[in-house]
């Protein structure tokens, strides 16, 4: 939408076509996401959160860590959140693919595509 609006006010070359290149690639992100869901290829992880990994000024949430059925989990945090505290059930929903690695008796999963807080 935005990419109709500046083809037709600018007429600039070098401003529309990284706002190709970035039509392009999410459009293709969120089609191969969506292929993802549809064909039911990821996994549903849920637990109570035991642990809040925290910055020292900022308070910011670094990691996340839950107690599942087998063991307990460090989930790192790629964005704000607001109003966790432990005891809330945290939901992780992650690619069948995931690569889970230990260390010092708990798992830690990099890469997540949605996470959802319940309190």
């Amino acid at each position: 939408m935005i990419l109709l609006f500046l083809m037709t006010g600018s007429r600039d070359l070098y401003l529309l076509l990284p706002c190709i290149v970035c039509m392009f690639w999410m459009a293709g992100s969120g089609f191969w996401l969506f292929l993802r869901a549809a064909g039911g290829n990821y996994m549903r992880l849920q637990g109570q959160c035991i642990r809040i990994d925290t910055s020292g000024l900022r308070k910011r949430v670094h990691a996340v860590h839950l107690a599942l059925e087998q063991g307990t989990v460090k989930i790192p945090v790629r964005y704000r959140i607001s109003r966790l505290s432990e005891g809330d059930t945290i939901v992780i929903y992650v690619a069948e693919r995931t690569p889970v690695y230990e260390r010092g008796g708990e798992y830690i999963i990099g890469n997540y595509y949605a996470m959802e807080i319940r309190r």
